[in-house]
């Protein structure tokens, strides 16, 4: 934080706003503007500053605002002069702002690199796969699969029919309100697929380790290049190549340690990170099903059946950790979100696969990754009709405290429930003497009691002509 106060751009901007040049490579990919005075946005590394008489070295990120043809120009990966309105910034959490002005507003030093064009040329075609389906798919199925929502993306030719705004903000804030928006930014999940899938493949095929553990670290390398820049993305990364890196060794993969290791690299390589909320919560996630997931299906296993209980404990593991680092963002509690998850669950990874499967051919054949997306685009329906379910009603999110007293009270009522539930399960469980037995333990709970009734009941309708 101190290093980018003092960035002579920041500086600059403090002291004053108006007409510069700067000097920078974007580093994400253009998209539609969130100001309504320009028609794109991109987002540009400074290399640096010039106000006309000095020009100096500046390190800082600058949120880049431009309109007609030049949006058609500007590329991730390139390197760019650009002159206009120079200023701190209004909303967002880039801090300073850029508007090109004038016919050379925006002139090019640098073209972009080639693995830039063959990463632009495969997300562009994916868009163009997503262009004939319907709405929701134009808009989820993107969204879902790089993390670019469709309404993002900046239009282009093939692009006939223009998605329509309003149902596109309103679907957004109906995924936000019902628990489900985490599902349109890329995480752990892909990682877990894409590592599952090459795993599975190189143990059929008899590969060494060795090499399976380096065919990981390229996959979800080209993975993470592929898909919508955020921290989120980078914890994915690390902690994936950490596993792949126990896998070389012949070390058992510790899912806790790796996230430990990967949150303390990151934050080193960039202390930023720490107020870095996309960070913060990716890692809450994966601390909470790392530790609570586990504890909190033994006790949904009491009445629930196994595959629905580790469903549920991983929701409820995972919301119960990022939940008091929501109500900072946003002071409010969405009250159906466990409910919208379990719902989707069945889903996400069906329609994650088929999108992935349309990405990877996108590049190739258009026609054939439009297959796929259409497919991707089955699962998506049910996420928008979940969301529009259940986000949409009047008690689809209840206000709560904000800030940090808001995270700590919230924090402190979970830690009662918790309490309360282990309480309730060493009721219910067997008592300390049983554990110390070998085998599973046999305990007087409703769920068992329901299934010697119900084998039971179809065990004598099946020998009904005996007993006549």
């Amino acid at each position: 934080m101190a290093i980018a106060w003092h960035d002579p751009a920041a500086a600059k901007a403090r002291e004053t706003s108006g007409y510069m040049h700067i000097e920078g490579t974007v580093i994400e990919p253009v998209q539609v503007s969130s100001n309504r005075e320009a028609d794109c946005q991109a987002e540009m590394r400074l290399q640096a500053i010039d106000d006309g008489t000095i020009r100096v070295g500046s390190y800082a990120q600058v949120r880049v605002f431009a309109s007609d043809d030049d949006c058609t120009r500007i590329h991730r990966g390139a390197v760019y002069r650009v002159s206009g309105a120079f200023g701190e910034a209004r909303f967002g959490s880039t801090p300073l702002w850029m508007s090109v002005q004038g016919k050379d507003g925006l002139r090019l030093l640098q073209e972009q690199p080639w693995p830039e064009r063959c990463r632009e040329h495969v997300q562009e075609s994916f868009f163009r796969a997503t262009s004939g389906l319907s709405e929701q798919g134009r808009v989820l199925v993107p969204g879902l699969t790089m993390g670019f929502l469709g309404q993002d993306h900046l239009p282009s030719a093939y692009d006939a029919r223009p998605i329509n705004d309003t149902y596109a903000t309103q679907l957004e804030e109906r995924f936000r309100a019902a628990g489900i928006m985490h599902l349109m930014a890329v995480s752990g999940g892909h990682f877990v697929i894409i590592a599952g899938l090459v795993r599975r493949a190189c143990a059929r095929l008899l590969v060494p380790r060795r090499i399976v553990a380096i065919l990981w670290v390229v996959s979800t390398a080209v993975l993470a290049a592929l898909m919508a820049p955020g921290d989120s993305v980078s914890r994915a990364l690390v902690m994936g190549w950490i596993g792949a890196a126990a896998l070389y060794l012949g070390r058992r993969t510790q899912a806790l340690s790796a996230l430990c290791v990967t949150v303390i690299v990151m934050l080193l390589g960039d202390p930023s990170l720490a107020w870095s909320y996309g960070f913060a919560l990716s890692s809450a996630a994966v601390l909470g099903i790392v530790m609570m997931s586990g504890p909190i299906a033994e006790v949904m296993a009491l009445l629930l059946p196994d595959r629905l209980a580790d469903a549920l404990a991983m929701t409820l593991a995972a919301q119960t950790a990022t939940l008091p680092i929501q109500v900072m963002m946003e002071p409010q509690l969405p009250v159906w979100s466990i409910p919208a998850n379990l719902l989707v669950a069945p889903v996400v990874d069906f329609a994650t696969i088929m999108g992935l499967v349309g990405l990877a051919v996108a590049w190739v054949n258009v026609d054939a990754a439009s297959i796929f997306a259409w497919i991707a685009s089955w699962g998506t329906r049910v996420m928008e009709r979940v969301a529009m379910w259940l986000g949409g009603g009047d008690h689809a999110v209840v206000p709560w405290a904000g800030g940090v007293g808001g995270a700590l009270l919230l924090a402190g009522v979970e830690a009662a429930i918790i309490i309360a539930v282990i309480a309730i399960a060493r009721m219910l469980g067997p008592s300390q003497a049983a554990h110390a037995l070998p085998g599973i333990p046999f305990t007087a709970n409703p769920r068992n009691r329901i299934r010697i009734w119900w084998d039971d009941t179809m065990r004598m309708i099946r020998h009904l002509d005996e007993y006549r």
